[in-house]
């Protein structure tokens, strides 16, 4: 029987995980035409990424976009968490499901509310044209910080989650014997609350970079063609270009991005631990 439990789920995960993985980094390393595998091994898919100034930026844009996603969720998420750890209102659980709400409507709903605010004739312009701040309507799409924008609002539910466990394993009594010392409420926080939430941040920006440097409907939707990310990219080239081998690699390197990312959100977890 425990064979059998640990099985099954090894199984699923080596059919639908493990085996199309294995052929992705094969399909990169594979000489071919299109769709069809022509030759033996070759690294000149990979050569070809990161000699294209549109590949490249594609990957730069990614990084870029994750770093800024992070940071946001980082810093819109940690005074929410903070205040729904510490706060003793009866309507604790009220701001919480407040928090929490975005989470009610798909990631693609809610971009395509950024998109009706912000396309040349949506709500934004429409305002700006009332107000009499410009005549014509600016053009605000596609942009790579509205593509920003959109993911930060995504995950930020995710990022508060996640802040909120860190700061909650803080006792609150730490911060009293710092004031009870001298001092002051910002003081203490800085020197108790916040090293010891330490490792809430970092795992919260690592989950937000990792999953932004990943997302394909949001980039889609707020970037398009002009704003090319790797999610992106990898789809055009699948479905569009026929160029798996290409679409691949460009696929290996965003997977080798997300195991790197593990690897040092473990590394940092761990050392911050100590520090601790």
């Amino acid at each position: 029987m425990p064979y059998l439990l640990v099985g099954v789920p090894a199984g699923f995960l080596l059919i639908f995980f493990v085996l199309p993985t294995l052929m992705l980094l094969s399909a990169s390393v594979l000489q071919s035409d299109g769709m069809v595998p022509t030759g033996g091994l070759t690294l000149d898919n990979f050569h070809m990424l990161l000699s294209s100034r549109v590949y490249v930026g594609a990957i730069i844009r990614s990084f870029e976009v994750g770093l800024a996603v992070g940071a946001l969720v980082v810093l819109m998420g940690y005074p929410v968490a903070y205040l729904l750890v510490r706060t003793t209102s009866r309507w604790k659980n009220v701001l919480l499901a407040l928090a929490l709400a975005p989470l009610l409507a798909s990631v693609i709903v809610r971009t395509y509310g950024w998109w009706v605010l912000f396309n040349r004739d949506g709500a934004v312009n429409a305002l700006l044209q009332a107000v009499g701040f410009t005549k014509e309507p600016l053009v605000m799409l596609p942009s790579t910080p509205l593509i920003v924008v959109g993911l930060a609002h995504a995950l930020l539910p995710y990022g508060i989650l996640t802040l909120m466990a860190s700061i909650g394993g803080v006792n609150p009594n730490l911060e009293r014997a710092a004031m009870s010392l001298g001092a002051g409420r910002l003081r203490s926080f800085a020197a108790v609350t916040l090293p010891l939430s330490m490792p809430g941040i970092i795992a919260g920006f690592l989950l937000a970079f990792g999953v932004a440097i990943s997302a394909y409907a949001t980039p889609a939707i707020l970037g398009g063609p002009a704003t090319q990310t790797m999610a992106t990219l990898i789809y055009t080239l699948m479905t569009t270009l026929l160029n798996w081998a290409l679409g691949s690699a460009l696929g290996a390197v965003l997977l080798a991005s997300s195991i790197a990312l593990v690897v040092l959100m473990a590394a940092l977890g761990s050392r911050v631990r100590t520090a601790a």
